[in-house]
């Protein structure tokens, strides 16, 4: 098995449903390249903050944000409030 090298530093993600299963994962995996993280949620918070501070712990920035992505204007505020504000990801 081969381990990615890839510096992602200069780089921010956004990662959907994150709290669990994969979108965890992944982010615990571009955590390692160094690369800063949205972490979207809809319900579990308490499991979401954890997340955020194992990746904080890992020296990246990370950030949670909530929004039930089935509703138009739910998507619409996590448009403005986090993509416009903390920069469009780049990856």
């Amino acid at each position: 098995m081969s381990v990615l090298t890839t510096d992602l530093r200069p780089h921010l993600a956004l990662v959907t449903g994150a709290s669990g299963g994969i979108g965890k994962a992944t982010c615990l995996a571009l955590a390692a390249m160094g690369c800063s993280i949205s972490v979207h949620y809809h319900s579990s918070t308490s499991s979401t903050e954890e997340l955020v501070k194992k990746l904080k712990g890992k020296g990246v920035r990370a950030e949670a944000f909530k929004a039930d992505l089935t509703k138009y204007d739910e998507v619409c505020q996590f448009i403005e409030t986090h993509l416009f504000q903390h920069n469009l990801p780049s990856t």
